[in-house]
């Protein structure tokens, strides 16, 4: 028998154990159904908030697809990767207990239900707002899902000796178990758990590569066979001008306190919950998570003429390591990938069971929880449709709408709502307009993947503050942003 399936096994028993005791823990200290399985029963702390935040932050891109990157054009990756660790940590800083405290206090078990109730206006405007921003989450996170459900099955395929549609099967059927057990502390909880093995797996890898040469002259030796590489020129892939490699930084920010799947843990947050302590901790887990890109660097100085670029991790750990370490960390690459996809099939759940739901019935159901986990069968069943019969061409760029369209919409009202207390046209317009504008910008403008969301965003935000102004007669005192938490 493959022992990579002994590991797979035991690993998956794990989760699904895991799952097990998170549902006792939501059942024993939720205050209804819908706060359970939706908000992790307002029980994630500082290490498991740090843990699940930084494993879908990272997730499969910083071990398959940034390596792919640095291999294809040099340590300009290497730069950009870093602004995740720095953006995620401000995005903690700034935002978790701000948004924690507002959920609380108005009401937000989603992020589409936290816009809606942040925001004053009537009941219709609510179920607008409501149902819009859970439509936009749905609609694109399935799209998103898509890429997520292919890299999957290809790793699970090549690792466990088997096709792709099995691998994405049988992936996605631990997550679906442990997702249904205990809803977003389940996410939470073994996403954590996924952390700890892509500290180790980042370190690892690391340590091999400057054992075998050390990183100044491993850097001299790419530079004599590529200057460019060493020393770029343009910030491709993030754009021509060599600025552009800076603006992930803002990218990041947003993408950790505005996207649905991500931001969600904020609301998540216990009452008592030291917000220092949980961003002193997302700090160095990003310093070490940003260290697998350098074995593109060594894959290119190994191998100059690999035709996948993506290759470099997967062969890295089968030319370089010892195939029990090279399985054990292809392992934690795996369910790094799957930390992304059970974090967002739970937000897709969500956005179907509740979002939706409530905004057309006017009402939550009696039965919330069973609901909620009968969404998360039926949006893996509709994911699964869409990415086996759905066209292969033109998915990443689809996706790359679809998340930036998300950022675009939800940045406005969830940002520029700490400064200005706004009603509900302002926030539905101002999504409208972020929305349709990172659509436009993707379509017809020649602006990179980081540089639409923050335009069209940025547009929203304008159309915001203008409207807020109007609607509201001026930007909040500061005794006002004190009173209502502020920042902190």
């Amino acid at each position: 028998m493959n022992p990579n399936w002994i590991i797979f096994i035991l690993a998956s028993v794990g989760l699904i154990v895991v799952g097990e005791i998170t549902r006792r823990i939501v059942e024993r200290t939720q205050t209804s159904s819908g706060e359970g399985f939706l908000l992790a029963a307002k029980q994630v702390g500082a290490f498991v908030g740090a843990g699940t935040l930084m494993a879908t932050g990272f997730s499969g891109w910083g071990f398959i697809g940034s390596p792919g990157a640095t291999y294809a054009y040099g340590t300009i990756e290497i730069f950009a990767n870093y602004f995740y660790a720095p953006a995620i940590t401000f995005g903690v800083l700034l935002f978790a207990n701000y948004m924690r405290k507002q959920a609380a206090k108005h009401g937000g078990l989603t992020i589409p239900h936290y816009l809606a109730s942040t925001h004053r206006g009537t009941s219709n405007q609510k179920r607008l707002v409501h149902f819009f921003a859970g439509l936009a989450t749905f609609v694109f996170l399935s799209v998103y899902m898509i890429g997520q459900i292919r890299a999957v099955g290809l790793i699970a395929s090549e690792w466990l000796g088997i096709s792709q549609l099995a691998g994405s099967l049988i992936l996605l059927a631990v997550v679906v178990i442990f997702t249904m057990q205990g809803g977003l502390l389940a996410v939470a909880v073994t996403d954590t758990i996924m952390c700890m093995g892509m500290l180790i797996a980042s370190i690892v890898v690391y340590v091999v590569i400057i054992r075998d040469i050390p990183m100044g002259q491993l850097l001299s030796k790419v530079a004599q066979m590529n200057p460019e590489f060493i020393n770029p020129s343009t910030a491709d892939p993030y754009g021509v001008g060599k600025f552009n490699a800076w603006l992930v930084f803002p990218y990041a920010l947003l993408f950790t306190t505005v996207l649905p799947y991500m931001s969600v843990r904020f609301l998540s947050l216990k009452d008592d919950i030291k917000i220092h302590v949980m961003a002193l901790i997302t700090a160095p887990y990003g310093l070490l998570l940003s260290l697998p890109p350098f074995v593109g660097l060594y894959m290119y100085y190994k191998n100059p003429n690999l035709p996948i670029a993506d290759s470099a991790m997967p062969l890295f750990l089968k030319d370089f390591l010892h195939p029990a370490i090279g399985g054990m960390i292809m392992l934690f690459i795996l369910f790094a990938m799957l930390s992304t996809v059970s974090s967002v099939l739970q937000s897709l759940a969500s956005a179907l069971s509740y979002d939706m739901f409530v905004s057309i019935a006017n009402r939550e159901s009696k039965y919330a929880s069973l609901l909620n986990r009968l969404a998360v069968l039926v949006t893996t069943i509709w994911t699964l449709i869409l990415t086996f019969f759905a066209p292969q061409g033109m998915i990443t760029h689809i996706a790359y709408i679809g998340t930036g369209g998300l950022i675009s919409a939800f940045v406005a009202p969830t940002i520029m709502r700490v400064f200005i207390e706004a009603d509900l046209r302002t926030c539905f317009v101002s999504m409208l307009v972020g929305f349709f504008g990172n659509v436009i910008l993707a379509i017809w403008s020649n602006f990179g993947w980081v540089q639409i969301p923050l335009i069209a965003g940025a547009a929203g935000c304008i159309v915001y503050v203008i409207m807020g102004y109007v609607t509201n007669g001026g930007v909040r005192k500061p005794e006002q942003l004190e009173a209502s938490g502020g920042l902190s």
